[in-house]
């Protein structure tokens, strides 16, 4: 998750308290930090979308060390600066053996991580590669595997061989994801935009099992554009023109109170296409979603995407439904939801504490490790939050059950 967010006419839009610092000082910052890795940047212009790889002196790339940027010029140039810089500090390669503790699967089916070992085969003794993980509210640690984060690990034959790691990861990667990573200018905005991640992406599952999964589906709460605040109906209207078809806002927002929406457009090169966002402002949570949703077009017209091949999925009809999430059968015939505002704290460490809290009224507590931190402060960590539901990986195309709270859907 990137440092972006702005209006199609290139004006910067308030980033509701989430960021500490300007556009420009977040540029000379994430360049500092791109420097002091020893890398350089390179950058592409693609017209409502940036692209960015970092290079090594010799011109090699590391791995992974590619970000994306939406919105106009100066702030999608940050935004996929930062991005880039996020998948290079997250990648397996800058992991070490002493990075990481070993556990049994056994013992980690006992704890809060019960659910999201699903597909890790039961072989005895085997030893899985675990980050540990700090509690934001003063919980105990918890060991974290590496797999469920780190999408490239179990790749890494010859560094888990040196930890010790002898899982068999054949039919869990498709439960990885790197989703809950991020970074920020300082560890603050990390914090923020990996808590909102966690949530967003917890909203998009239950959203995709509701309306793909459950014989009955709810109906979708789409938002009336003729409710949007000024700036976000500006953009609402520039996504339309854009993508040269109709755009929904769908509201996702789901029983942890933190505003999160879906927009959706139904065809876009022979194929539906959406973006998200959530946020303690729900003006915010819009304006990343129908931003997301525009990248998301410039990105499948830039690298000529090729049509997913979900023949895998063809044995279970309502998967293929969800991996596909193709919301437009199920827009309401007549009406709309009214667009509501919310107020949002004015400071990233404020945004981090209400989203923490507002976790743990629920249940659920947020735990954070520290991937790296360069020496101006710019913090690359990932978080995890136990119960959130990872559903969403079925819109990449994998096979994956629902998790606990999408499969309490499906028993209404």
């Amino acid at each position: 998750m990137n440092p972006s967010s702005t209006t199609p006419r290139g004006t910067a839009v308030v980033q509701a308290g989430e960021r500490q610092f300007s556009l420009a000082e977040a540029r000379r910052l994430g360049r500092q930090a791109v420097a002091e890795a020893g890398l350089s940047a390179r950058l592409w212009d693609l017209r409502d979308a940036w692209r960015c790889r970092l290079y090594r002196p010799d011109g090699s790339a590391p791995h992974n060390a590619m970000g994306n940027g939406k919105g106009p010029s100066d702030a999608a140039q940050v935004g996929a600066l930062f991005e880039a810089l996020e998948h290079c500090h997250s990648s397996a390669t800058r992991l070490a053996a002493d990075h990481l503790v070993l556990r049994s699967p056994d013992d980690l089916r006992d704890g809060p991580l019960a659910d999201a070992l699903t597909g890790l085969r039961q072989t005895p003794g085997t030893r899985l590669a675990c980050r540990t993980h700090l509690s934001l509210t003063g919980s105990p640690p918890l060991d974290v595997p590496v797999f469920l984060q780190c999408p490239d690990y179990p790749g890494r034959t010859a560094l888990r061989r040196q930890a010790g790691d002898t899982c068999d990861y054949t039919s869990a990667t498709r439960y990885s994801t790197n989703s809950g990573t991020a970074i920020g200018a300082t560890r603050a905005e990390a914090l923020v935009h990996a808590l909102a991640e966690a949530i967003e992406r917890d909203a998009l599952s239950l959203l995709v099992a509701a309306t793909f999964l459950t014989a009955a589906p709810p109906p979708l709460r789409v938002i009336d554009p003729a409710t949007l605040p000024p700036d976000l109906a500006d953009l609402h209207r520039y996504a339309e023109r854009r993508l040269a078809a109709p755009v929904h806002l769908i509201d996702m927002t789901t029983d942890l109170e933190v505003p999160a929406y879906c927009a959706h457009t139904p065809d876009h090169q022979g194929r539906p296409l959406h973006g998200t966002g959530a946020s303690l402002s729900s003006a915010h949570a819009a304006h990343r979603a129908l931003s997301e949703l525009l990248q998301s077009a410039v990105l499948s017209d830039h690298l000529r995407a090729t049509p997913r091949d979900l023949s895998h999925l063809r044995r279970y009809p309502r998967l293929l439904a969800a991996a596909g999430a193709d919301f437009t059968p199920h827009l309401p015939d007549t009406g709309t939801t009214d667009f509501t505002p919310t107020t949002a704290p004015t400071t990233p460490r404020q945004h981090a504490e209400h989203l923490t809290a507002r976790l743990t009224r629920h249940g659920h507590t947020p735990y954070a490790r520290t991937l790296h931190t360069a020496t101006n402060g710019v913090t690359t960590l990932s978080v995890i939050v136990p119960g959130l539901d990872r559903f969403f990986t079925v819109t990449y195309g994998n096979a994956v059950l629902p998790g606990p709270r999408a499969r309490r859907l499906l028993t209404r």
